[in-house]
């Protein structure tokens, strides 16, 4: 395949494509390796980086590792793995007359598949022959998923039935070829007549994408000795074979007649099956190193077959050469036709071509001039497929977006933790793209690097520049896109979920069928009084939180956002405060307030510090630190409290020398992230304050309880100081926290989207 036009250069630039080949792209010894390799070559010529998969089907790696062989594929193409085999391979159909369509399929490609998605990203997966299709299904959404038919397999067993010859290699029935298209989002086929085949049993996109390869110098002038050389060449296989041996018959009827000086000269693996051919005028070179062993002695090239399928790749090889071709009309297929011996109507026709060049060896510059037109051809079809294929693998699919901004991509944070599990849940439904604001130099690299395995990262167009240059977007080879809120708020998007709050465009220009963000997380993002303007702006609108509120109600009634109780954290598995909640070690207690000098705080910091003798830690949100009274019944140790910012509590750090005791929260200033923490890692907690919790707690020392008034929190809190050490986590409450019937409606919201 030559280089992309003007219009198409580049068209792959920044995407990567994963290939999955059943055979290696070295030594290219075969007109199937040769197909695989042009296209790979194709793709990256126009900007692709190419990774391949290769499936060892081919003979020579069944018994042993052709390591110079993996050497080679290693340096072709950006990224090369190899999957393991482990079912036999090429079996005859086990039940019936023909394949089913993943008769051939081995689990271990499907696995490997499941592991290259999960640890990188791929914007196109492009698979190999028709019975590998199963391994479409593997690609998660948002990856186009392009099926390279090389061949029609259905009607395969009738055709060489038709020709004496026994069924070989895949066949299958139009049912199960119809299944295997219909796993593609973009089919290609090898030329026109299959592509208008396959337009009859999917509804998928058909493109014609023939093979071709970049134009080289014309082959050495053999030595002019009085004889035409004519070459052909073949892989071993029977429908090969035949057509080879009903030729050589008419050559030996017309050359009997005609005593015409030429020599016909056989290359390739096709020669095991005709080695028994023996006449003056033919000669079989066998298996080659290199093709050009057999262009280099001959003036022009055959290509005798009457009947086959798919398309002929030692005629593009040829024609790619500038070597004149005198085809059978039927092997031509695929190709534009540019001379009449192009399109011969049988093999005597091919030999009445062969005379007239005999007789006026001229014709040999015209031949290959229409080589050249022919492969000009060629070129423009294989250009507008794969600039057509690059820009739907561009395509933002209908996705989950994710709103935020660059510098709050930290690690340490437990609205990251947030936002990590919320794209991987939403990607198991769904394409996740996350839409980035700000300055990308102000974004945690670790943090950045793991959002971009998550979904695409797009940005507004006066960041691009220094975000496609940022290190955690090369090193894991994620390019980002340019991309205004509105443009994409106005295409029809699944979902835009806020993860901060910018500015939004009218109602009327949003086109995104629903809008969703969870309070807690805005809280912690400082963006909980906006929730309100994200929900007016949508006509639909999901309104999340840890637990019914009366923020959540008012915004409700306001708006007519839905409410869902929903946890902050769906998994939590990667938190950095997770971990440091989960110490062994006993600290203080951590008690959270929205103001410091909150009245209801002093009877219970007495308590704490005289009474219990415990060491406070106060978070709050606000307010001057009183000086604590030492003396009278509310009198406490002064020294034993110390304050910090309320979101100090959500920071890793703030426990590296032990976890609390306990959690109290007063008037649940962090939302119910705090209460969620503190259950997921095993620390007790208390909602001390809460005007709809009973008047007395019902179980003291539970590792959750809600307290009204004092006395209550004083008997709880007592019965914790004496409940000893800490016991670890309870996995039971993360089990549940996990498989909350929030989670489980955006599951099922999401998937109607997608569906839909």
């Amino acid at each position: 395949m030559n280089a992309m036009t003007p219009e198409a250069a580049g068209a792959w630039a920044g995407l990567r494509v994963l290939v999955l080949s059943p055979v290696p792209t070295w030594p290219v010894t075969f007109g199937n390796r040769n197909r695989i390799v042009q296209v790979n070559r194709a793709l990256q010529r126009a900007g692709a980086h190419v990774a391949l998969l290769h499936y060892p089907s081919d003979e020579e790696w069944r018994t042993r590792l052709p390591r110079t062989a993996m050497a080679e594929m290693a340096q072709q193409w950006e990224e090369v793995f190899h999957c393991p085999v482990t079912r036999p391979l090429h079996a005859r159909p086990s039940d019936g007359d023909d394949h089913r369509i993943d008769e051939w399929w081995d689990p271990a490609i499907g696995q490997m598949l499941d592991w290259l998605f999960r640890l990188g990203r791929y914007d196109a997966l492009l698979v190999n022959y028709t019975w590998l299709s199963r391994a479409l299904e593997h690609a998660p959404r948002g990856v186009l998923r392009i099926l390279d038919t090389h061949d029609r397999f259905s009607g395969r067993r009738d055709l060489l039935a038709a020709n004496g010859l026994a069924p070989e290699y895949f066949h299958t029935t139009e049912g199960e070829e119809a299944r295997a298209l219909d796993r593609a989002d973009l089919v290609w086929a090898i030329k026109p007549q299959e592509e208008a085949f396959f337009r009859t049993i999917t509804r998928r996109p058909v493109a014609t994408l023939p093979h071709m390869e970049p134009p080289e110098p014309p082959s050495p002038v053999p030595a002019q000795d009085g004889v035409l050389r004519f070459g052909i060449v073949g892989g071993r296989n029977n429908i090969n074979a035949t057509n080879i041996r009903r030729f050589v018959e008419a050559a030996e009827r017309y050359l009997a007649r005609t005593l015409l000086p030429v020599e016909i000269v056989i290359a390739g693996s096709v020669c095991d099956l005709i080695s028994d051919l023996r006449q003056p005028w033919l000669r079989q070179l066998g298996r080659v190193e290199r093709m050009d062993e057999l262009y280099d002695q001959v003036d022009a090239v055959l290509a005798p077959l009457a009947f086959s399928t798919g398309l002929k790749i030692k005629v593009g090889e040829a024609l790619a050469r500038g070597k004149p071709l005198i085809s059978h009309a039927h092997a031509f297929e695929g190709y534009v036709p540019t001379h009449d011996v192009h399109a011969c109507e049988d093999f005597e026709a091919m030999l009445r071509a062969m005379h007239r060049i005999a007789r006026d060896p001229g014709l040999l510059g015209v031949l290959a001039a229409a080589s050249a037109r022919s492969v000009a051809a060629a070129e423009a079809t294989i250009a507008a497929t794969l600039a057509d294929a690059a820009e739907r693998a561009r395509a933002l699919p209908p996705s989950v977006v994710f709103f935020l901004r660059f510098d709050q991509l930290h690690r340490d944070s437990l609205f990251f933790d947030h936002l990590l599990d919320a794209t991987r849940y939403a990607g198991f439904r769904a394409a996740v793209a996350i839409h980035l604001t700000g300055r990308p130099e102000e974004a945690e690299a670790e943090a950045l690097g793991m959002l971009a395995g998550r979904g695409r990262i797009l940005v507004e167009p006066e960041a691009l520049t220094v975000a496609a240059g940022h290190p955690a977007l090369l090193a894991a080879e994620a390019t980002p896109r340019a991309q205004t809120i509105a443009a994409l708020l106005a295409a029809p998007h699944l979902m835009a979920w806020f993860a901060h709050a910018p500015a939004l465009p009218a109602a009327t220009d949003i086109g995104t069928r629903i809008g969703i963000a969870h309070l807690d997380a805005l809280a912690l993002a400082g963006h909980a009084d906006d929730a309100g303007r994200l929900a007016a702006a949508f006509p639909r609108f999901l309104l999340l939180s840890g637990a019914p509120s009366r923020t959540a109600a008012v915004i409700a009634a306001a708006t007519g956002a839905e409410q869902i109780a929903v946890p902050l954290l769906w998994r939590g598995e990667e938190s950095h405060l997770l971990a440091a909640l989960r110490s062994r070690r006993r600290g203080p207690v951590a008690l959270l307030a929205a103001r410091a000098d909150a009245p209801a705080l002093l009877p219970l910091l007495a308590f704490l510090t005289a009474t219990e003798g415990r060491e406070v830690r106060l978070f709050h949100a606000g307010g001057p630190v009183p000086d604590w009274p030492r003396h009278g019944a509310l009198a406490m140790r002064a020294d034993a409290i110390s304050d910090a910012p309320l979101a100090t509590f959500f920071r890793p750090e703030t426990w590296a020398d032990g976890a609390p005791a306990c959690v109290v929260e007063h008037g649940r200033p962090g939302g119910c992230a705090a209460r969620e923490a503190a259950l997921r890692a095993g620390v007790p907690y208390l909602s001390y304050g809460d005007p709809a919790a009973p008047p007395t707690v019902e179980q003291p020392g539970a590792a959750c309880a809600r307290a009204r008034g004092f006395a209550a929190a004083a008997l709880h809190l007592a019965a914790l100081g004496r409940a000893g050490p800490r016991s670890a986590p309870d996995p039971a409450v993360a089990r549940e926290l996990g498989q909350d019937a929030g989670w489980a409606r955006l599951w099922r919201e999401i998937g109607d989207l997608a569906a839909g």
